[in-house]
Protein backbone atom coordinates (compact mmCIF):
# COMPACT_ATOMS: atom_id res chain seq x y z
CA UNK A 1 0.00 0.00 0.00
CA UNK A 2 2.92 2.29 0.94
CA UNK A 3 4.07 1.72 -2.71
CA UNK A 4 1.42 1.77 -4.46
CA UNK A 5 0.66 5.75 -2.62
CA UNK A 6 4.09 6.70 -3.33
CA UNK A 7 3.78 5.41 -7.22
CA UNK A 8 0.49 8.01 -6.72
CA UNK A 9 1.78 10.64 -5.67
CA UNK A 10 4.63 10.37 -8.29
CA UNK A 11 2.35 10.02 -10.73
CA UNK A 12 0.31 13.08 -9.81
CA UNK A 13 3.74 15.11 -9.64
CA UNK A 14 4.62 13.79 -13.01
CA UNK A 15 1.00 15.03 -14.19
CA UNK A 16 1.74 18.48 -12.57
CA UNK A 17 5.16 18.69 -14.10
CA UNK A 18 3.84 17.95 -17.41
CA UNK A 19 1.00 20.38 -17.65
CA UNK A 20 3.72 23.20 -15.93
CA UNK A 21 5.97 22.30 -19.12
CA UNK A 22 2.91 22.70 -21.13
CA UNK A 23 2.10 26.35 -19.48
CA UNK A 24 5.80 27.08 -20.26
CA UNK A 25 5.67 26.45 -23.82
CA UNK A 26 2.59 27.83 -24.33
CA UNK A 27 3.64 31.16 -22.71
CA UNK A 28 7.18 31.13 -24.67
CA UNK A 29 5.03 30.97 -27.95
CA UNK A 30 2.92 33.60 -27.01
CA UNK A 31 5.72 36.15 -25.89
CA UNK A 32 7.40 34.97 -28.94
CA UNK A 33 4.50 36.05 -30.90
CA UNK A 34 4.16 39.26 -28.84
CA UNK A 35 7.63 40.15 -29.63
CA UNK A 36 7.43 39.65 -33.27
CA UNK A 37 4.18 41.69 -33.14
CA UNK A 38 6.03 44.65 -31.48
CA UNK A 39 8.72 44.14 -33.89
CA UNK A 40 6.30 44.95 -36.55
CA UNK A 41 4.61 47.50 -34.61
CA UNK A 42 8.10 49.10 -34.57
CA UNK A 43 8.74 48.90 -38.04
CA UNK A 44 5.40 50.37 -39.00
CA UNK A 45 6.36 53.41 -36.16
CA UNK A 46 9.73 53.98 -37.78
CA UNK A 47 8.44 54.15 -41.57
CA UNK A 48 5.16 56.64 -40.22
CA UNK A 49 8.00 58.67 -38.68
CA UNK A 50 10.19 58.66 -41.75
CA UNK A 51 7.22 59.46 -44.29
CA UNK A 52 6.59 62.53 -41.19
CA UNK A 53 10.28 63.93 -41.69
CA UNK A 54 9.96 63.52 -45.36
CA UNK A 55 6.06 65.60 -45.60
CA UNK A 56 7.81 67.92 -43.15
CA UNK A 57 10.83 68.15 -45.72
CA UNK A 58 12.71 67.70 -42.50
CA UNK A 59 16.17 66.03 -42.33
CA UNK A 60 15.77 64.50 -38.93
CA UNK A 61 13.83 64.56 -36.10
CA UNK A 62 15.88 67.67 -34.80
CA UNK A 63 15.34 69.61 -37.85
CA UNK A 64 11.39 68.72 -37.45
CA UNK A 65 11.07 69.84 -34.14
CA UNK A 66 12.67 72.93 -35.21
CA UNK A 67 10.29 73.42 -38.21
CA UNK A 68 7.22 72.23 -35.89
CA UNK A 69 8.63 75.07 -32.63
CA UNK A 70 8.65 78.18 -35.87
CA UNK A 71 5.11 76.68 -37.36
CA UNK A 72 4.38 77.03 -33.55
CA UNK A 73 5.28 80.71 -33.30
CA UNK A 74 3.85 81.57 -36.35
CA UNK A 75 0.40 80.27 -35.41
CA UNK A 76 0.58 82.52 -32.36
CA UNK A 77 1.67 85.67 -34.05
CA UNK A 78 -1.15 85.23 -36.52
CA UNK A 79 -3.26 84.55 -33.44
CA UNK A 80 -2.16 87.55 -31.87
CA UNK A 81 -2.73 89.87 -35.23
CA UNK A 82 -6.34 88.39 -35.17
CA UNK A 83 -6.55 89.55 -31.41
CA UNK A 84 -5.44 92.89 -32.09
CA UNK A 85 -7.73 93.26 -35.29
CA UNK A 86 -10.68 92.09 -34.09
CA UNK A 87 -10.04 94.80 -30.88
CA UNK A 88 -9.60 97.48 -33.46
CA UNK A 89 -12.97 96.49 -35.09
CA UNK A 90 -14.66 96.31 -31.84
CA UNK A 91 -13.92 99.76 -31.35
CA UNK A 92 -14.72 101.27 -34.61
CA UNK A 93 -17.27 98.92 -36.06
CA UNK A 94 -17.50 96.69 -38.86
CA UNK A 95 -16.76 96.91 -42.81
CA UNK A 96 -16.00 100.54 -44.08
CA UNK A 97 -16.26 102.03 -40.74
CA UNK A 98 -12.84 100.02 -39.58
CA UNK A 99 -11.02 100.97 -42.74
CA UNK A 100 -11.93 104.95 -41.51
CA UNK A 101 -10.69 103.94 -38.39
CA UNK A 102 -7.19 102.53 -39.31
CA UNK A 103 -6.92 105.53 -42.03
CA UNK A 104 -7.58 107.76 -38.84
CA UNK A 105 -4.82 105.83 -36.61
CA UNK A 106 -2.58 106.41 -39.86
CA UNK A 107 -3.15 110.21 -40.35
CA UNK A 108 -2.79 111.01 -36.27
CA UNK A 109 0.17 112.13 -34.60
CA UNK A 110 1.93 110.99 -31.83
CA UNK A 111 0.73 114.16 -29.88
CA UNK A 112 -3.08 114.15 -30.65
CA UNK A 113 -3.82 111.13 -28.53
CA UNK A 114 -2.26 113.62 -25.21
CA UNK A 115 -4.44 116.44 -26.41
CA UNK A 116 -7.41 114.90 -26.50
CA UNK A 117 -6.77 112.85 -23.61
CA UNK A 118 -6.38 116.37 -22.08
CA UNK A 119 -9.58 117.77 -23.60
CA UNK A 120 -11.75 114.60 -22.26
CA UNK A 121 -10.19 114.77 -18.04
CA UNK A 122 -11.42 118.57 -18.01
CA UNK A 123 -14.84 117.72 -19.77
CA UNK A 124 -15.11 114.60 -17.24
CA UNK A 125 -14.41 117.15 -15.09
CA UNK A 126 -17.37 119.52 -15.78
CA UNK A 127 -19.63 116.80 -15.66
CA UNK A 128 -18.61 115.53 -12.73
CA UNK A 129 -19.17 119.17 -10.94
CA UNK A 130 -22.04 119.71 -12.27
CA UNK A 131 -23.08 115.80 -11.13
CA UNK A 132 -22.29 116.64 -7.40
CA UNK A 133 -24.42 119.69 -7.37
CA UNK A 134 -27.30 118.19 -8.66
CA UNK A 135 -26.88 115.21 -5.91
CA UNK A 136 -26.92 117.63 -3.03
CA UNK A 137 -30.06 119.35 -4.61
CA UNK A 138 -31.94 115.64 -4.69
CA UNK A 139 -30.40 115.23 -1.19
CA UNK A 140 -32.60 118.57 -0.29
CA UNK A 141 -35.51 117.30 -1.74
CA UNK A 142 -35.08 114.06 -0.45
CA UNK A 143 -35.14 115.72 3.18
CA UNK A 144 -38.26 117.63 2.47
CA UNK A 145 -40.16 114.85 1.40
CA UNK A 146 -39.51 113.35 4.85
CA UNK A 147 -40.02 115.53 6.95
CA UNK A 148 -44.00 115.77 5.32
CA UNK A 149 -44.23 112.30 5.26
CA UNK A 150 -41.93 111.08 8.12
CA UNK A 151 -44.32 111.00 11.62
CA UNK A 152 -47.18 108.61 10.28
CA UNK A 153 -45.17 106.92 8.03
CA UNK A 154 -42.59 106.26 10.49
CA UNK A 155 -45.37 104.73 12.98
CA UNK A 156 -46.67 102.57 10.44
CA UNK A 157 -43.62 100.92 9.53
CA UNK A 158 -42.54 100.37 13.65
CA UNK A 159 -45.89 98.40 14.02
CA UNK A 160 -44.61 96.61 11.37
CA UNK A 161 -41.77 95.57 12.51
CA UNK A 162 -42.54 94.73 15.58
CA UNK A 163 -44.94 92.24 14.40
CA UNK A 164 -42.58 90.73 11.79
CA UNK A 165 -40.20 90.42 15.36
CA UNK A 166 -42.65 88.84 16.89
CA UNK A 167 -43.11 86.09 14.28
CA UNK A 168 -39.44 85.33 14.10
CA UNK A 169 -39.15 84.79 17.51
CA UNK A 170 -42.39 82.69 17.26
CA UNK A 171 -40.91 80.47 14.81
CA UNK A 172 -37.66 80.39 16.19
CA UNK A 173 -39.52 78.69 19.31
CA UNK A 174 -40.89 76.26 17.08
CA UNK A 175 -37.86 75.49 15.09
CA UNK A 176 -36.15 74.89 18.60
CA UNK A 177 -38.74 72.47 19.66
CA UNK A 178 -38.22 70.31 16.66
CA UNK A 179 -34.54 70.41 16.27
CA UNK A 180 -35.09 69.17 20.00
CA UNK A 181 -37.30 66.86 18.78
CA UNK A 182 -34.84 65.53 16.05
CA UNK A 183 -32.12 65.08 18.54
CA UNK A 184 -33.98 63.25 20.50
CA UNK A 185 -35.61 60.82 18.15
CA UNK A 186 -31.79 60.20 16.98
CA UNK A 187 -29.96 59.09 20.24
CA UNK A 188 -33.42 56.90 20.53
CA UNK A 189 -32.97 55.51 17.04
CA UNK A 190 -29.12 54.83 17.88
CA UNK A 191 -30.05 53.24 21.41
CA UNK A 192 -32.13 51.36 20.27
CA UNK A 193 -29.98 49.69 17.06
CA UNK A 194 -27.40 49.87 19.48
CA UNK A 195 -29.38 47.50 22.18
CA UNK A 196 -32.02 45.96 19.96
CA UNK A 197 -30.35 43.99 17.64
CA UNK A 198 -31.94 40.61 16.61
CA UNK A 199 -30.03 37.72 18.53
CA UNK A 200 -28.85 36.26 15.22
CA UNK A 201 -26.89 39.77 14.78
CA UNK A 202 -25.74 39.52 18.54
CA UNK A 203 -24.19 36.16 17.87
CA UNK A 204 -22.89 37.14 14.50
CA UNK A 205 -20.96 39.97 15.84
CA UNK A 206 -19.31 38.03 18.97
CA UNK A 207 -17.71 35.75 16.28
CA UNK A 208 -16.91 38.52 13.57
CA UNK A 209 -15.06 40.24 16.06
CA UNK A 210 -13.13 37.35 16.59
CA UNK A 211 -12.05 36.18 13.09
CA UNK A 212 -11.23 40.04 12.43
CA UNK A 213 -9.13 40.14 15.51
CA UNK A 214 -10.86 42.76 16.95
CA UNK A 215 -10.74 45.57 13.94
CA UNK A 216 -14.33 45.22 13.75
CA UNK A 217 -16.14 45.79 17.12
CA UNK A 218 -20.22 45.30 16.53
CA UNK A 219 -22.86 44.47 13.74
CA UNK A 220 -26.08 46.19 13.63
CA UNK A 221 -28.90 46.39 11.01
CA UNK A 222 -30.54 50.04 10.77
CA UNK A 223 -34.16 50.89 11.24
CA UNK A 224 -36.04 50.19 8.24
CA UNK A 225 -33.15 48.45 6.88
CA UNK A 226 -31.96 44.72 5.79
CA UNK A 227 -28.69 45.64 5.05
CA UNK A 228 -26.13 44.46 7.48
CA UNK A 229 -23.55 47.56 8.88
CA UNK A 230 -19.72 47.20 10.24
CA UNK A 231 -18.34 49.04 12.50
CA UNK A 232 -14.58 49.15 12.73
CA UNK A 233 -12.52 49.98 15.70
CA UNK A 234 -12.14 53.67 14.57
CA UNK A 235 -16.04 54.34 14.93
CA UNK A 236 -16.41 54.37 10.85
CA UNK A 237 -19.04 52.60 9.24
CA UNK A 238 -18.84 50.04 6.43
CA UNK A 239 -20.98 48.21 4.32
CA UNK A 240 -20.71 44.66 3.14
CA UNK A 241 -19.47 45.98 -0.63
CA UNK A 242 -16.74 48.24 0.50
CA UNK A 243 -14.52 45.39 2.55
CA UNK A 244 -12.43 43.50 0.98
CA UNK A 245 -13.30 39.92 -0.52
CA UNK A 246 -11.70 38.40 2.50
CA UNK A 247 -13.24 40.50 5.31
CA UNK A 248 -16.24 40.63 2.82
CA UNK A 249 -15.98 36.30 3.35
CA UNK A 250 -15.64 36.44 6.46
CA UNK A 251 -18.99 39.02 7.79
CA UNK A 252 -21.24 36.01 6.17
CA UNK A 253 -19.35 33.29 7.66
CA UNK A 254 -19.62 35.01 11.06
CA UNK A 255 -23.95 35.92 9.99
CA UNK A 256 -23.96 31.97 9.74
CA UNK A 257 -22.73 31.34 13.17
CA UNK A 258 -25.09 33.46 13.95
CA UNK A 259 -28.29 31.79 12.50
CA UNK A 260 -26.37 28.79 13.61
CA UNK A 261 -26.34 30.02 16.80
CA UNK A 262 -29.73 31.63 17.37
CA UNK A 263 -31.61 28.33 15.82
CA UNK A 264 -30.12 26.25 18.30
CA UNK A 265 -31.87 28.03 21.28
CA UNK A 266 -35.45 27.73 20.47
CA UNK A 267 -35.12 24.63 18.67
CA UNK A 268 -32.45 20.84 17.90
CA UNK A 269 -28.57 21.85 17.70
CA UNK A 270 -28.55 20.66 14.37
CA UNK A 271 -24.83 19.21 13.14
CA UNK A 272 -23.09 22.02 10.70
CA UNK A 273 -20.96 20.73 7.84
CA UNK A 274 -18.95 22.50 5.61
CA UNK A 275 -16.29 22.07 2.95
CA UNK A 276 -13.57 23.93 1.95
CA UNK A 277 -14.44 26.93 3.87
CA UNK A 278 -11.03 28.61 4.43
CA UNK A 279 -10.06 28.26 0.85
CA UNK A 280 -10.07 32.30 0.52
CA UNK A 281 -8.28 32.79 3.75
CA UNK A 282 -5.06 33.74 4.21
CA UNK A 283 -2.99 31.99 7.06
CA UNK A 284 -3.77 34.28 10.33
CA UNK A 285 -7.65 35.07 9.29
CA UNK A 286 -7.57 31.12 8.53
CA UNK A 287 -6.33 30.37 11.93
CA UNK A 288 -9.08 32.98 13.50
CA UNK A 289 -11.92 31.51 11.67
CA UNK A 290 -10.75 27.61 12.90
CA UNK A 291 -11.16 29.29 16.46
CA UNK A 292 -14.68 30.26 16.04
CA UNK A 293 -15.38 26.66 15.14
CA UNK A 294 -14.01 25.66 17.85
CA UNK A 295 -16.36 27.97 19.96
CA UNK A 296 -19.16 26.99 17.64
CA UNK A 297 -18.14 23.55 18.24
CA UNK A 298 -19.80 24.00 22.45
CA UNK A 299 -22.94 23.81 20.53
CA UNK A 300 -22.99 22.33 17.42
CA UNK A 301 -21.66 19.11 15.82
CA UNK A 302 -19.22 20.73 13.60
CA UNK A 303 -17.84 18.30 10.44
CA UNK A 304 -15.54 20.13 8.41
CA UNK A 305 -14.42 18.62 4.90
CA UNK A 306 -10.76 19.66 2.85
CA UNK A 307 -8.47 17.99 0.92
CA UNK A 308 -5.78 20.25 2.17
CA UNK A 309 -3.44 18.70 4.76
CA UNK A 310 -2.69 22.17 6.00
CA UNK A 311 -5.98 22.84 6.81
CA UNK A 312 -6.65 19.46 8.53
CA UNK A 313 -3.69 20.63 10.66
CA UNK A 314 -4.71 23.76 11.07
CA UNK A 315 -7.97 23.02 12.99
CA UNK A 316 -6.09 20.09 14.56
CA UNK A 317 -3.81 23.05 16.33
CA UNK A 318 -6.25 25.62 16.54
CA UNK A 319 -9.52 23.90 17.44
CA UNK A 320 -8.15 20.92 18.74
CA UNK A 321 -9.89 19.18 16.21
CA UNK A 322 -10.41 15.06 15.80
CA UNK A 323 -9.09 14.76 12.20
CA UNK A 324 -10.31 11.64 10.23
CA UNK A 325 -8.65 10.42 6.75
CA UNK A 326 -11.86 9.67 4.14
CA UNK A 327 -11.40 6.55 1.72
CA UNK A 328 -12.87 7.74 -1.65
CA UNK A 329 -14.83 4.84 -3.32
CA UNK A 330 -12.37 4.08 -5.90
CA UNK A 331 -9.18 3.50 -3.67
CA UNK A 332 -7.44 6.72 -4.18
CA UNK A 333 -6.03 8.49 -0.80
CA UNK A 334 -8.11 11.67 0.19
Amino acid sequence: AAAADSLIDRLDQARQDFLRRATAVEQQEETQRAVERLTQRLQAVQQELDALLAAGEAADQEDFRRRARQHQERQELERHRGELERGLERLSGPGEKLEVFRGSLADTGPDQPAQESEELSLGFQNVEAERTLLLEERGGLDNELERLTGEEESSRLRTHRETLVEQIRECAREWSKLAVAEALLEKTRQKFEEERQPRVIQHAQEFFSHITGQRYERLFVPIGDRTVTVIDGAGGTKQPETLSRGTREQLYLALRFGLVREFGEHAEHLPVVVDEVLVNFDPDRARLAAEAFAALSETNQVLVFTCHPGTADLFAQAAGAQVIEVEPAGGAHA
